[in-house]
């Protein structure tokens, strides 16, 4: 919906939520509302106690949006994740949180309301807590599911035109890191930096390493990847099933999603363990949405790749989005995750 979007927190008022939640619950009147709990980082995070005179209005309910010094360079983020929640997740048949309002201005400032999941118990995950075998079959099962969804669709283009792709220009902020040395040197040195191998910290190989993977996905299937499957971004049901938040959609090859999974989710000796096995078990799912999958052949080869993918995003992340512990965990899986599966030389870099 159009509506004008607040700048700050303060400008989230009863009589805001009025008109912003009016489509979702017709005629609704907010008499209180009040900030419970303020998460900030990439966006903040709110959780709202809201009192109104519709039966059917939850009494929390979480607010993400860009109310930080930095969010007016990261519009487009925000803007992603609306079209997120209010285009893409509800068509998959995947388990998300539901979306209670999608809004976005005329100067792009752009928010969601969701269904605050605490209220149902889940489990969140945690980058610091990797995930078990079983637990990754799942997440693998649903995101098969949303790749069978556009799995090389003619309209991947003119529908999801809103949709980011894999090249430098989308990736602007890390490019921007990766090339301006004395940023870079920031990054190099920080505790991330110090946890990984000395010849991953070369910005020309990187970005080099970078081009020869696009160039590869040109080979590849296209389809709408998640674009942030960390653990972070995934929680649990009651039941056990596996739930997805906080999509940033990118068109690209099947194959970043999945190595980005694998590697952030699972313990490094899991991994080693497990990486086959679960690599087969998504091409199975894809097979069970009638999609014709890559030979284990092709879909190992575009793993191995695409570990630069997640290298890239966790060794130049902010400690401003993830806090420095969770950039360190991240960064040193993709880490070692490069040397075991030798990116750069299945890269040719």
């Amino acid at each position: 919906m159009r509506i004008s979007v607040p700048e700050t927190l303060e400008g989230v008022t009863a009589d805001w939520l009025s008109e912003a939640l009016g489509p979702r619950f017709p005629g609704v009147t907010i008499g209180h509302a009040e900030p419970v709990d303020v998460i900030h980082g990439a966006c903040t995070k709110v959780r709202l106690s809201v009192r109104g005179d519709n039966p059917a209005l939850p009494p929390t309910m979480l607010m993400k949006a860009g109310f930080e010094p930095h969010s007016p360079a990261m519009r487009r983020m925000h803007v992603n994740e609306y079209h997120a929640y209010r285009d893409l997740m509800p068509t998959v048949g995947l388990n998300v949180p539901d979306c209670l309002c999608a809004a976005m201005d005329e100067d792009g400032r752009a928010l969601v309301i969701l269904e605050d999941l605490c209220l149902r118990g889940v489990r969140f995950l945690s980058l610091q807590q990797p995930i078990g075998f079983d637990l990754a079959r799942g997440f693998l099962a649903g995101l098969a599911k949303l790749h069978a969804r556009w799995w090389n669709a003619p309209e991947l283009d003119s529908d999801f035109a809103w949709v980011p792709d894999t090249g430098e220009t989308a990736l602007e902020h890390y490019f921007n890191l990766l090339l301006t040395p004395d940023l870079f040197e920031t990054y190099a040195t920080s505790p991330r930096g110090a946890a990984m191998p000395r010849m991953l910290l070369d910005p020309p190989r990187i970005r080099a390493a970078h081009a020869a993977m696009r160039e590869a996905h040109k080979g590849q299937a296209r389809v709408v990847n998640h674009g942030d499957m960390h653990l972070g971004n995934l929680y649990v049901d009651a039941d056990g099933t596996p739930g997805f938040l906080d999509a940033q959609p990118r068109l690209g090859a099947w194959s970043i999603d999945v190595s980005y999974f694998l590697i952030a989710g699972l313990d490094l000796i899991d991994r080693r363990r497990w990486q086959g096995a679960l690599l087969a078990h998504y091409l199975d799912c894809l097979k069970a949405e009638g999609i014709a999958p890559p030979s284990f052949d092709e879909a190992w080869a575009a793993l191995r790749r695409d570990v630069v993918w997640g290298l890239l995003i966790w060794m130049l992340n902010g400690s401003h989005f993830q806090t420095e512990a969770n950039n360190t965990a991240a960064a040193t899986r993709f880490a070692m995750a490069m040397i075991d599966l030798d990116t750069f030389g299945a890269l040719g870099v």
